[in-house]
């Protein structure tokens, strides 16, 4: 909790001397944890400021190598990394004589932060420590968090997103403090509690602090990864059409929501952000069934199409040998799904829901197996 400390808060106190009690209401924001909070690892020291930011940029950058080939247009690129880089500026006001101590304490601490540890060796001190930081701003910066699995509803995905986790660790490349002694802000001169002004102390109403650069050291994985089907003997299932092994997911970054912690849902009910294999399946079961509508309307479309769907029925029915070319064979399936799923009523609202893409797919596929 926010609360007022003797030791640094000057008493509030009115003409005649006698306290008053003082609100601040950014005082209540700060205890519901809207705060900007730096950890020295080292020294394991923290502070938190109230979240007056001026300033967040979170950039990414990627790093390639080009080679000029002769006769070619474009050069040849070789990836090599990505890196992030973030940049944060944020105020420090004061709205009391006391809070302008806490807030001048507080810039002194996050300046110390920037020196590494030492260690007596033999009553030598040697560097035993580098000064890397944990920097956490609300839920917009933090250590990365497991994804919350599969959910079939949005709701239930916003609800679990709250603040949560350490900082993220890294280094400050440079901090800037900006004092604001020679403008409008002014300051405030250090009284004693018996009222006596103190001679060559001032304590700065507002310090403005800029991050030029807080390197993210991340600590796991950052990139897709891709997890095949094995079968019982932990061997790759090879799908027979592509020759490829069958993917069972892809995801990001050893399944954690990064940067952010934010997960979507799709149309079909998939979290996007914890399972993208399952939203790529259904896109492919749409774009199949879609392709068997549009199939069956080349097909069948016109006087003749009903029998020449007959037709293709009892071809179809002998295990496809009455065409030459399993492609063939393929096409006459899907286009037979596409006009049972139209015969159903499949393009009535010109627009195929789940069941539809269920039903058609299913028809194909039973073409196909038998």
């Amino acid at each position: 909790m926010y609360e007022k400390n003797t030791e640094i808060y000057k008493q509030n106190l009115d003409g005649k001397g006698k306290e008053f009690f003082f609100v601040d209401g950014a005082d209540e924001l700060y205890n519901r944890e809207f705060v900007i909070q730096i950890k020295h690892v080292p020294s394991g020291k923290e502070i938190k400021f109230k979240a007056f930011i001026t300033a967040f940029n979170d950039t990414y950058a990627q790093d390639w190598n080009s080679e000029q080939v002769f006769g070619r247009a474009d050069p040849l690129y070789n990836f090599k990394q990505t890196t992030r880089r973030i940049s944060l500026g944020f105020k420090m006001p004061a709205a009391s004589e006391g809070e302008a101590y806490s807030n001048l304490a507080k810039a002194q601490m996050l300046a110390q932060f920037m020196y590494p540890n030492y260690t007596d060796v033999g009553g030598a001190n040697i560097l035993s420590q580098g000064p890397l930081l944990r920097l956490k701003i609300m839920n917009l910066l933090r250590k990365s968090q497991t994804s919350t699995g599969d959910s079939k509803s949005g709701q239930s995905l916003y609800d679990s997103y709250v603040d949560g986790g350490e900082g993220i660790l890294g280094f400050f490349s440079d901090v800037t403090f900006n004092y604001n002694l020679e403008n409008e802000h002014g300051v405030f001169q250090k009284i004693d509690s018996a009222g006596n002004p103190q001679p060559g102390t001032i304590l700065p109403k507002l310090i403005e602090v800029s991050v030029g650069g807080f390197n993210p050291i991340h600590e796991h994985l950052l990139g897709w990864q891709v997890d095949f089907k094995r079968d019982s003997k932990n061997e790759l299932i090879i799908d027979e059409k592509t020759g490829r092994p069958v993917i069972s997911r892809v995801y990001f970054g050893e399944d954690r929501s990064f940067p952010y912690g934010a997960n979507t849902i799709a149309k079909n009910g998939t979290s996007a952000g914890t399972s993208y294999s399952a939203l790529q399946k259904a896109e492919q079961e749409k774009r199949k069934a879609e392709a068997a509508i549009a199939n069956a309307q080349a097909r069948y479309a016109g006087m003749f199409g009903e029998a020449r769907r007959k037709r293709d029925e009892k071809r179809l029915g002998e295990g496809g040998k009455g065409f030459k070319q399993e492609s063939k064979a393929a096409y006459v399936a899907s286009a037979l799904a596409g006009q049972a799923g139209i015969d159903a009523g499949a393009l009535k609202d010109k627009q195929l829901d789940e069941n539809e893409i269920s039903q058609i797919n299913s028809i194909y596929d039973g073409y196909v197996e038998d």
